[in-house]
């Protein structure tokens, strides 16, 4: 059977092409093929007026075909000569430009080029330069300084996007690198034009703790229920290759042709109750019947896959590229022998999913850890592929791990993964998170140089809006968080992730890229994707420990002491004068972490930046922080200290070892609560 992901990214005659093309007047032919299927059937020919590039493409999903015949809405000459140049350049952009993990553009950044390109033709035709000019060519307005000036201030009073306008930028950098020879013109004076382009791109935030706490609690407790009815629901899905079943008797008659059937099917309500899953199907899986089942479906699937993300850190677009069997198991530590041959330690197995894609002729695999909650994610996508995949009948191992659940009410529908809208996704995930005031500062300490109170997703009293990359981010940012990870409240799922993460993630674990990086075959050694998680896990220590360094900086107005403590507090009067800001002060604090000048773990009277072990803080000796360099110390753990201690030394023996010891300590603290805190508070 063909497998889904045998259709992906056939390959390009680049070699024939260039070996072709000589000369600034050379033009493919108009029954030039650029495209064939799996079959070798043509899908994209340049002199037709549809490419469907759905064969070359990387992605999971299908991308829209360019049609050239709706640049314009009306025919003519002018019209038609802009459309061959729009032309003229996507191929010049397909096959003469290097760029990307392949070598060549990806056809879905094509098709954004196509849309670049259109709106620049309008222009070309419908407004031109000026009443002067009328009617140019797309040659003339991108080798006219004067014309694509005019060009660029017309995006910008239209409103045009962003994305078109960083687009029409980076196309004069890669018909540079297309040259003049192939081109047939050359740009220049053109490279200094302002497209009023936002150079300051927002990255995607890190989720604030109390939110990402709960949605971690809350996809947890929705994935339990998924995967203890995995079983009832995919033999549920499986009735549905039945066209009738699960419709009212009426729809039933008007599906058989307008006449009633020898026998009716269960209708929707008692095809729960048969199959015992009336329980699933309620709350945000509620279901009123088979015509709006494949949206709930969407929903079950979505969280599977915002699991998944969780869990792993992975993309949106690798995760929708893995396929059904995507659970491997390797090896990480080899079992230990004695001298007999006989086991004593067995070896130490870590599960992990993995993504199969193939670039330039031949299959790459990239590995992410799996935890259990995101192999039970997995597991509950994979009933729900094997119900869908009998509707489609077709073998679920040769298919995405999310199938597309739309042949249920759609017997047309082609085989591929879903596209997810805000109707198909959970209710508590759209509506559930309220930003509050505390999410709000904490998300401003995460990224000082944006104010997030500016900007509409991010309003108290909003719902929180998840994104996948936002998984990826928080990921990397909390694994690392000593503090995150020991709140008593959080799943010991994902403590269990933090632990696996720490040890397989770090630059110094041997199997790293043979694990998680794929065989290269032209270099013959394995290679780590610079896109994989586990570089941000890395990063995400100097992060956090910046992120706990500022939340002490000016988080509160709490004194603080001790030798780095003392240098917070004469921080906060500078960032109060003004002398200093907190965007540079980040920065600084990222860098030193990064170069492992810093370091951050909180302690029992504070905090400790010291790098490197510390065989007080191994022992316990908590009073050796008040005399160390490296430092936190905030009065009201200070206060604690000294009470528990106080209590303490009423239940020992006077003279009794353990008293000398807590006294010992107690006098000290006691000695430093004096010395240095009243003097401040006076003050």
């Amino acid at each position: 059977m063909k497998n889904f992901f045998d259709e992906l990214n056939q390959g390009l005659q680049v070699a024939e092409v260039i070996q072709q093309s000589h000369g600034k007047s050379w033009r493919p032919s108009a029954d030039f093929v650029l495209c064939r299927d799996l079959e070798g059937n043509p899908t994209a020919v340049f002199g037709k007026p549809y490419w469907d590039f759905n064969p070359m493409r990387l992605r999971a999903n299908k991308i829209w075909a360019i049609r050239f015949d709706g640049v314009f809405g009306t025919s003519g000459t002018a019209q038609n000569s802009l459309t061959e140049e729009i032309k003229w350049i996507l191929f010049c952009l397909l096959f003469f430009v290097s760029t990307g993990h392949i070598g060549r553009m990806s056809v879905s950044m094509l098709s954004q080029y196509f849309l670049t390109l259109r709106t620049a033709a309008r222009f070309c035709y419908e407004k031109g330069a000026g009443e002067l000019a009328g009617v140019i060519s797309l040659q003339e307005l991108l080798t006219t300084p004067a014309y694509l000036t005019a060009y660029a201030r017309w995006m910008k009073v239209n409103e045009v996007g962003s994305t078109q306008r960083k687009l029409m930028r980076a196309l004069l950098g890669h018909l540079v690198s297309v040259g003049e020879d192939r081109l047939g013109y050359k740009l220049q004076g053109v490279f200094d034009i302002d497209f009023d382009i936002d150079e300051d791109a927002k990255q995607h935030p890190v989720i604030p703790t109390k939110i990402y706490l709960a949605v971690i609690n809350a996809l947890g407790l929705s994935l339990d229920v998924l995967y203890d009815h995995r079983e009832p629901l995919e033999q549920y899905l499986g009735e549905f290759d039945n066209p009738r079943y699960g419709y009212t008797h009426y729809h039933q008659k008007k599906v058989n042709g307008n006449k009633a059937p020898k026998s009716y099917e269960p209708v929707f309500e008692e095809t729960l109750k048969i199959h015992k899953i009336e329980s699933l199907f309620s709350g945000d899986f509620s279901c009123s019947g088979r015509g709006v089942l494949s949206s709930t479906v969407l929903k079950m699937q979505w969280v599977a896959k915002t699991v998944i993300h969780l869990y792993t850190g992975m993309r949106d677009q690798e995760v929708l590229r893995l396929p059904y069997d995507c659970i491997d198991q390797d090896e990480v530590v080899s079992a230990t022998l004695d001298e007999g041959g006989l086991a004593r330690d067995k070896p130490i197995i870590v599960k992990v999913l993995s993504t199969t894609t193939k670039f330039t002729g031949y299959r790459k695999t990239v590995s992410w850890l799996a935890t259990d909650e995101a192999v039970r994610a997995v597991e509950v996508a994979r009933a729900i592929c094997r119900g869908i995949s009998k509707l489609y009948g077709v073998d679920p191992k040769a298919m995405p791990l999310f199938l597309n659940p739309a042949i249920i009410n759609r017997a047309q529908t082609e085989i591929g993964v879903p596209f997810w809208n805000d109707v198909s996704k959970p209710d508590f995930l759209l509506e559930g998170f309220i930003i509050t005031p505390s999410d709000l500062e904490e998300l401003q300490l995460t990224d000082p140089s944006r104010d997030f109170s500016n900007e509409k997703f991010f309003q108290v009293g909003s719902p929180w809006n998840f994104t996948s990359h936002q998984f990826r981010r928080s990921l990397a940012f909390y694994g690392s968080s000593s503090g995150f990870i020991s709140m008593p409240s959080l799943r010991k799922q994902f403590k269990h992730l933090c632990t696996q993460m720490t040890r397989y993630y770090a630059n110094n674990f041997e199997l790293l890229k043979t694990i998680f990086g794929y065989y290269d075959e032209k270099k013959g050694e394995y290679v780590l994707p610079k896109t994989h998680v586990l570089f941000e896990v890395q990063t995400g220590v100097p992060m956090n420990i910046a992120y706990d360094l500022l939340a002490h900086a000016f988080g509160d107005d709490a004194p603080l002491f001790g030798g780095v403590g003392s240098y917070i507090s004469n921080q906060r009067g500078k960032l109060e004068s003004g002398d200093v800001h907190i965007v540079d002060m980040r920065k600084e604090t990222e860098r030193q972490a990064a170069d492992g000048k810093i370091s951050y773990r909180p302690t029992l009277l504070g905090a400790c930046t010291r790098t490197g072990k510390c065989e007080h803080f191994l022992l316990g000796a908590a009073v050796s922080c008040l005399s160390c360099a490296d430092g936190i110390i905030e009065k009201e753990k200070l206060d604690e200290a000294i009470e528990d201690n106080e209590r303490d030394l009423e239940l020992y023996e006077p003279g009794s070892g353990e008293y000398q010891v807590v006294q010992y300590e107690l006098s000290n603290m006691r000695k430093f609560r004096e010395r240095l805190i009243p003097a401040v508070e006076v003050a």
